[in-house]
């Protein structure tokens, strides 16, 4: 690794735990309802993308493309169905 790559790496990765802090420093996380349903205050739009991105892996996009060129697409309608 060359020393772009890795001040690239450091750089993004500050820049997101700054944004993270920068987001909750004001949450309220003193309380179980406050931690684990950020407060009641999250939109439909994030909850969905969370429930979508927990099941994306890359056993889905690596994986799953392999499998469908092995064997055709059927083996998408277990994805698509669930």
């Amino acid at each position: 690794m060359n020393s772009l790559q890795i001040l690239s790496f450091v750089g993004f990765t500050l820049l997101v735990a700054v944004i993270t802090w920068w987001k909750v420093r004001k949450a309220d996380t003193g309380s179980q309802q406050g931690y684990f349903l950020a407060g009641r205050s999250l939109k439909a739009p994030v909850i969905a993308a969370s429930l979508m991105l927990t099941n994306l892996s890359t056993e889905q996009l690596v994986g799953l493309s392999g499998q469908a060129y092995k064997s055709g697409m059927s083996v998408m309608g277990w994805e698509v169905t669930s």
